[in-house]
């Protein structure tokens, strides 16, 4: 039995630092909000303290205390304890260093405007060492009446605009399109005619299903309990990726507009229009692609509920268990639909194929009905709770 447990904690050391490293790897490259004692930490000895009385020169004296910061290799991470690892992620996740050899013209500062009158941002040309152009942006914060300080340093990412995601038109479609999917389900119609074929079809497939399932919740159970298992100093870093991640996505905008069917049309979008569909489209490369990439996909997001479960506790997340069933049968069909397209093939030739991809559609038809009853339930939940 020691050497099983000796075994069982090797590789959960293992799989922390794989998802700790994800983690940072998710992260790396963005400009991130930090604390001031994070950023002086990162700075090399003897480097000039991130604050003062002039911004610009507090954001090229963060600028150069990011180059001169040294990069973590995969080695250095994984050669090290849980908790060492644990202690170093706050500031790679918070300001990752940039790859060796990139250069930052600071004469080249410009400065862009900024909602907050207390922030100040700035941006510099760079250069990364594949003598790609890229942009180095700094944001600094009033603090007092005459000091400021740097909140944040690292290449700017230039994301896709959701803006349109908080249109009255995008919300009055989310809840035309609820109302439709209700009408259709209460009589009869091709929306109960497709959802009876898909049941027929989980049927024919159940040992696939029922395996793609205790696969895939494996997964994201194995990064729950690695979640929990993190030492209290990974807490802070996997909670700032978790939210720069819902920031990314708007979900952050949409939370704090209080507004229903705002916040319902970007849940909807996100779990439907793109994790599902990224899977159904995987899914249609005879699936193996599909179960590749979720395996390790659900192992990550299993991390952040591990974390809130040992910093809030069980029963503050037990409202949100049956939305996680829904959510996560809803991504598995779909992965579970690819496998079936797969199986069809193979038994019945490529002949098959229209019957493979209707069994695809079907499941992919299936998730969107579970997804479009789980953005109303996570609504409500927000929005309640």
């Amino acid at each position: 039995m020691a050497g099983v447990t000796v075994a069982v904690h090797t590789l959960r050391h293992w799989l922390v630092a794989f998802a700790l490293l994800a983690a940072t790897l998710v992260g790396a490259g963005h400009a991130q909000e930090v604390t001031a004692p994070d950023v002086r930490a990162s700075a090399p000895e003897g480097a000039v303290l991130l604050t003062g009385d002039d911004p610009t020169a507090v954001a090229d004296e963060a600028v150069q205390a990011w180059l001169e910061r040294p990069a973590t290799a995969l080695a250095d991470l994984l050669g090290r304890d849980a908790s060492e690892v644990c202690a170093l992620l706050p500031d790679l996740v918070a300001a990752p260093p940039p790859p060796e050899g990139t250069r930052v013209n600071l004469d080249d500062r410009r400065e862009i405007a900024h909602d907050d009158p207390d922030t100040r941002r700035f941006s510099y040309s760079a250069v990364r060492p594949v003598d790609r152009l890229d942009v180095v942006q700094v944001d600094v914060r009033r603090v007092g009446d005459d000091e400021w300080e740097a909140v944040s340093v690292g290449f700017r990412i230039d994301t896709v605009d959701r803006g349109w995601l908080g249109s009255p038109i995008s919300g009055g479609v989310f809840a035309g399109l609820s109302l439709l999917v209700l009408v259709l389900l209460l009589r009869p119609s091709p929306l109960r005619r497709v959802l009876a074929s898909g049941s027929e079809y989980i049927r024919e497939h159940r040992r696939l299903v029922f395996g793609t399932m205790v696969l895939l919740y494996g997964a994201f159970a194995l990064g729950v309990w690695s979640g929990a298992s993190l030492p209290p100093a990974c807490d802070d870093a996997v909670l700032a990726v978790l939210g720069q991640a819902l920031g990314q996505v708007g979900a952050t905008d949409a939370l704090l507009s209080g507004d229903p069917l705002r916040l319902g049309v970007t849940i909807f979008y996100q779990n439907f229009g793109v994790v599902t569909l990224l899977l159904f489209w995987l899914g249609l490369l005879f699936g193996v692609p599909a179960y590749i990439l979720a395996f390790p996909q659900f192992f990550a997001n299993g991390l952040p509920f591990g974390v809130l479960y040992d910093v809030t506790g069980p029963a503050a997340l037990l409202g949100t268990v049956l939305l996680i069933v829904i959510e996560l049968t809803a991504y598995f069909l779909v992965v579970a639909g690819g496998g079936m397209l797969l199986v069809t093939i193979v038994r019945k030739g490529f002949g098959a194929f229209p019957l493979a991809l209707r069994k695809t559609l079907a499941m992919l038809t299936i998730a969107g009905v579970l997804l479009l009853v789980g953005a109303w339930y996570e609504v409500a939940l927000i929005l309640l709770g």
